[in-house]
């Protein structure tokens, strides 16, 4: 997997980099040879208050269809880069997922009930395991 990380308006310090590139292999990693290529644009764009924020925009490039894309502005690059590769892993496992035929997985959370209303068998009475009647 080819990652090419990059900043607008600024250099990018070799320190920055690295932890990019660590961060992306972590979470990208369990989808091996599946991904060509994943890139990162670091940018400070002005925020509406006044201040500056980091904002972290990823791209990843699976075998056999286009490219997925994340992104995640927070106010240091690191927690920006970190959200940004969880919602990337997010997409590109639905995506393989999707790809592999068995179609999108559920949302997590609690199994459905089933509903409690149910007719009652013939005779009025319900069958309970372990109650003598």
């Amino acid at each position: 997997m080819r990652i090419d990380v990059t900043r607008a308006d600024v250099g990018l310090s070799a320190v920055l980099r690295g932890k990019v590139v660590r961060r992306v292999l972590l979470t990208l990693s369990r989808f091996g040879p599946k991904l060509r290529k994943v890139t990162v644009r670091l940018s400070e764009p002005h925020n509406a208050l006044g201040g500056v924020d980091q904002r972290c925009r990823m791209r990843a490039w699976l075998q056999h269809s286009d490219g997925i894309r994340a992104e995640a502005i927070n106010g240091g690059f690191e927690t920006a880069v970190a959200r940004a590769a969880r919602q990337l892993a997010k997409r590109v496992d639905l995506a393989l997922d999707g790809a592999a035929g068995r179609g999108p997985r559920p949302p997590p959370g609690p199994s459905p009930r089933p509903d409690r209303r149910t007719r009652l068998p013939p005779g009025g009475v319900r069958h309970v395991r372990g109650v003598k009647r």
